[in-house]
């Protein structure tokens, strides 16, 4: 009990033993006012005022956050809120994400089996550096497995631009012939976009969908119950796959797709885990509900870039050089390279000029064709070509003296050199 409610009952004893206000003011050490107040309102009647706290407006904001990522890192979010306008310390926001962790993290989670042709979930797996083509290069591996069945597309590359995402797509579906209805994606840049906090699908993704027939979804990052076949798989691809000497011991692309390939046909075999079935076996049932494969629909997701041919004749893309026709010089050329298979077009007002191997990048290596050489050579000659100046005629003039050089007039003595030994003599 609290002191002012001591001195309310006080008072109250006080009233009833017959003191007046005065002497129970005096008794308190309190005005007459409050004793006044004291026997007329009720004990704990008085409301308290509400405190507001400073983390109301932006409770949602939080929640996202958390709900994209449970241990994410709040400096980051601390500081987007002070942008907003929050006047708190961190304190408070450390106070308040500790105790709604222990909840959301306590949440119960129903599992759910994929409906038959209904998904496929993508990642990728950065391999490290591994010695590819006599250089060495970061290797990463492209993972795609269907939801139901869980039979696996892999594809190894040296990068994950979007051209290389996008073709290893078209690759994918031609390993199963069919396409799902859907795809899950992480928060990858080549798959989405953030912008100012709304995440939007990659253009030249929503294109590749719009031709093939999928839905591209974007999962919740950490969260295994949303993408955790394929990571899964990913870990067993790590462990079962590249640990093993005949792959560690590959020295290029194709040589590990190869091994690859071979490896996924030994997969699909094995059952799967409390089902049962093999994922040949389960890949039978789920492809008839998934949408036909037809490569002819499918987009040109080839790197293209636009280029000027220089005057030596050539191009220069990634450090390598390219020659061309003499003839194109100055001109503006594209250039479309599938970055999986390495193939190379070089295209100019509708026609293609050169098909080429596209070299590793910073290789710095010039690619000249003997042909585009001897035509630059003749483009050059014809454009230097002069006439032929008008034959002068030529006087000759009788030999100068000995004495007299040529073309000054200036005598000079001719010399014996053991004049000059004797000179140096006397001067020792």
């Amino acid at each position: 009990m609290c002191r002012k409610e001591d001195r309310m009952h006080t008072a109250r004893i006080l009233k009833g033993l017959g003191h007046t206000q005065a002497e129970i003011a005096d008794a308190l050490g309190v005005s007459t006012r409050m004793v006044r107040n004291y026997l007329t309102k009720e004990v704990g009647t008085t409301p308290r005022k509400s405190r507001v706290s400073k983390l109301a407006d932006f409770c949602d904001m939080i929640e996202e956050r958390l709900d994209e990522n449970l241990y994410c890192n709040l400096v980051p979010l601390f500081e987007r809120m002070v942008t907003a306008g929050f006047t708190g310390q961190m304190t408070i926001l450390r106070d308040y994400v500790r105790t709604r962790r222990k909840v959301l993290a306590a949440r119960a989670i129903w599992r759910f089996e994929t409906e038959p042709g209904q998904q496929a979930q993508v990642d990728w797996k950065e391999c490290g550096t591994w010695q590819i083509d006599g250089r060495e290069q970061k290797l990463y591996a492209f993972v795609m497995l269907l939801g139901y069945s869980r039979k696996p597309f892999v594809l190894f590359t040296t990068d994950m631009t979007l051209p290389t995402l996008l073709q290893a797509h078209l690759l994918a579906f031609a390993w199963f012939g069919a396409v799902p209805c859907e795809i899950l994606y992480d928060n990858m840049k080549t798959a989405w976009i953030n912008q100012s906090g709304v995440w939007t699908v990659n253009s030249q993704l929503l294109a590749l969908a719009s031709s093939c027939g999928f839905v591209p979804k974007r999962c919740q990052i950490r969260r295994p119950q949303t993408k955790g076949k394929v990571e899964r798989f990913i870990g067993y691809l790590a462990n079962n796959f590249l640990t093993r000497p005949h792959v560690t011991d590959s020295n290029s692309i194709a040589q590990l797709n190869a091994y690859v390939f071979r490896w996924l046909i030994d997969v699909d075999e094995k059952q799967i885990g409390g089902v049962r079935k093999t994922r040949r076996e389960r890949f039978a049932e789920e492809k008839p509900y998934m949408h036909s494969w037809v490569p002819e629909a499918a987009p040109d997701v080839r790197l293209t870039k636009d280029l000027v041919i220089s005057r030596e004749g050539t191009i220069r893309f990634q450090t390598n050089r390219y020659s061309v026709d003499a003839q194109y010089i100055g001109q503006i050329v594209t250039l479309k390279a599938n970055t999986i298979t390495r193939k190379m077009e070089i295209w100019h007002e509708g026609n293609c000029i050169r098909t080429c191997l596209l070299h590793p990048k910073g290789a710095c290596i010039d690619d000249i064709r003997k042909e585009d050489t001897a035509a630059l050579i003749g483009r050059w000659k014809r454009e230097n070509q002069r006439s032929a100046p008008e034959t002068q005629k030529t006087v000759k003039l009788p030999n100068p003296p000995e004495h007299v050089v040529a073309g000054y007039g200036i005598d000079v003595e001719v010399r014996h050199p053991s004049v000059f030994d004797s000179l140096m003599q006397e001067s020792a």
